[in-house]
């Protein structure tokens, strides 16, 4: 994933010897890495639920998640429990 859009061109060419755009080296790259850490819409999507669970596992933690919009993540603030605890 640190591959940049020139890299990619370069291992392409020496490889393969094709020639491949800009353009096309980023679009491989955004989607090579949406395959292996999924889109950031799925991630905002199981954020919630992910927090739920750190929260069960150590009792005490607090979270709280902020939107701009309805599904615009702004941040994610979070304690957890054995740290905040006396």
């Amino acid at each position: 994933m640190d591959l940049k859009p020139r890299e990619i061109i370069g291992r392409m060419e020496s490889k393969f010897n094709i020639k491949v755009s800009y353009m096309k080296a980023w679009d491989a790259r955004r989607k090579a890495i949406k395959v292996v850490f999924g889109s950031w819409e799925e991630s905002y999507r199981t954020l919630n639920l992910f927090m739920d669970v750190v929260a069960s596992v150590m009792p005490g933690t607090v979270y709280r998640i902020q939107s701009i919009q309805t599904n615009r993540f702004q941040r994610l603030f979070w304690a957890f429990g054995p740290s905040i605890t006396r």
